[in-house]
């Protein structure tokens, strides 16, 4: 994720063009360039194609739908993004009160079950991370031994629900056993039961994309207008129709994969939600609320690790 200044606008815009995303657009509009320059050449010079009688309100119409539609694409995207953060905010924020509910609980001297919790409930969004990411590794989770009678992880396909699941499990354990009186039971029922909530919205986030149909048809519309543009313009602009119509590309396409990025915000690309930096955060705050001690190194991760445009 890039973290920018707002009043610095040079810093961010150079910023912006040194990243794959501006890499691609860069590539897509030497293909317009290349097309509007053809074309220039060969109306000016041998072929006359301008479209002379075509009415200007009738490409100024053209250019008001498509901004339009551009306009609730971008939204659309970045209402995704926005529900993707606040949802990892809600994790955070379930994550720290559940860790002070188990610390209120157990006494200073159960260091079992305060290192059980402490890992357990940092490993959620690790798992979770994971998860939406598609990747099968459980380095970064730590060891929760000691249950006997809980399933491993490695058993689970679905790490974020064996990882509730061992919550589930030792708390049922410790109410079985008069640990835990029937109110905090049914009091932390509820941030355990919301681990789950914020994995299914996450889930829901990702696996329902724009439909293609929509996405089909705005990138569609985008490529008749550059490839008729040229000619209806030409008659005015003359050589200057190339610098024109490769700045309204410059725009319209950028728009497009500006929202194409964000749509999906739990990935690995530069503006995606920083979820690593997140999950080990919830993992210093939860070792700190449960008076487990964590190594500098984790509490220096914990801090922003992506990119500042200064």
């Amino acid at each position: 994720m890039i973290v920018y200044k707002k009043k610095d606008w040079f810093s961010s815009i150079w910023h912006f063009h040194t990243g794959p995303t501006a890499q691609r657009l860069v590539r897509r509009l030497i293909i317009v360039l290349i097309y509007v320059l053809v074309v220039t050449v060969v109306e000016l010079n041998y072929v006359d194609l301008r479209l002379k009688d075509t009415p200007a309100s009738f490409l100024g119409a053209m250019g008001i739908l498509l901004s339009l539609l551009l306009i609730f694409r971008t939204n659309t995207a970045y209402d995704r993004f926005y529900e993707g953060r606040r949802t990892w905010g809600v994790l955070v924020n379930n994550c720290r009160n559940l860790a002070i509910y188990y610390n209120a609980v157990f006494p200073a001297d159960d260091v079992e079950n305060r290192l059980f919790f402490a890992r357990a409930i940092a490993n959620f969004p690790f798992a979770l991370r994971n998860h939406l990411r598609d990747v099968k590794t459980m380095d970064d989770l730590e060891e929760t031994e000691g249950i006997a009678e809980m399933q491993s992880l490695e058993e689970f396909d679905h790490k974020p629900a064996g990882v509730s699941s061992q919550l589930r499990m030792r708390t049922e354990t410790l109410h079985r056993n008069g640990y835990l009186s029937n109110s905090q039971h049914i009091n932390m029922n509820g941030y355990l039961t919301s681990l789950m909530d914020v994995c299914g919205v996450c889930e829901r986030i990702k696996s329902t994309p724009i439909p293609f149909s929509y996405q089909l048809f705005i990138r569609l519309f985008i490529l008749l207008y550059v490839a008729v543009l040229p000619f209806t313009i030409i008659d005015v602009y003359g050589y200057l129709t190339i610098p024109a119509v490769v700045v309204t590309s410059y725009i319209l396409v950028g728009l497009e994969m500006i929202g194409e990025e964000i749509e999906e915000p739990f990935g690995l690309e530069r503006n995606d939600l920083p979820l690593s930096q997140l999950s080990q955060l919830i993992r210093v705050n939860v070792h700190d609320i449960l008076q487990i001690s964590l190594p500098h190194v984790e509490k220096q991760a914990a801090k922003p690790g992506f990119t500042v445009v200064s």
